[in-house]
């Protein structure tokens, strides 16, 4: 099957959403929830335009894909929902973004960074300081330890074996490496 010219296709948007219950929550039950409250709301019609899928649901944080020019539909639908499998809970909009990657980079925390963290890797030089995020080659990604100050939005630094003083292998312990 040959697929549509991207002129043809429909343009999507992805919803990061959280959701808080006093029960765990299955992945399954809430796509049920979603598709019975959108299909309650607008119908056969609307459901057909909109096409909301979940694409992921680790339990607590999900990902929600719709019609870009459905966008304050899918929140009206999720702004219905007031309990799922009969536990109650409350879905919350982190963001939307036109990329999965984006959406996951930017509205849903990383369990990678939450270990990197605590797995005590960590660069301390005069100009900056901070937990590795990851290691590839000479490049390192750099969770800063003044990310949570107001007006800044840096996640990461982006670190070369040459900001470290020319080292060649950037795992290695020279150059502030621990």
């Amino acid at each position: 099957m040959r697929s549509r010219l991207p002129v043809l296709r429909q343009r999507k948007r992805y919803m990061a959403l959280e959701i808080e219950s006093e029960e765990p929550v299955s992945e399954k039950d809430l796509a049920q929830e979603i598709h019975s409250a959108q299909a309650a709301l607008f119908g056969d019609l609307g459901t057909s335009r909109n096409r909301l899928s979940l694409i992921c649901f680790n339990g607590r944080f999900g990902l929600l894909r719709c019609n870009y020019l459905c966008i304050s539909e899918t929140r009206a639908v999720l702004a219905t929902i007031r309990a799922i499998a009969s536990t109650r809970a409350a879905i919350r909009i982190k963001g939307t973004s036109g990329t999965i990657r984006a959406a996951t980079e930017k509205y849903i925390p990383q369990l990678s960074l939450i270990g990197a963290e605590k797995d005590g890797r960590r660069i301390e030089l005069e100009e900056v300081s901070g937990c590795i995020a990851h290691i590839r080659g000479s490049e390192i990604d750099l969770i800063p330890d003044d990310r949570y100050r107001k007006g800044s939005d840096t996640r990461y630094l982006g670190l070369t074996s040459f900001d470290l003083g020319g080292c060649d292998d950037a795992d290695g312990t020279a150059d502030g490496l621990r």
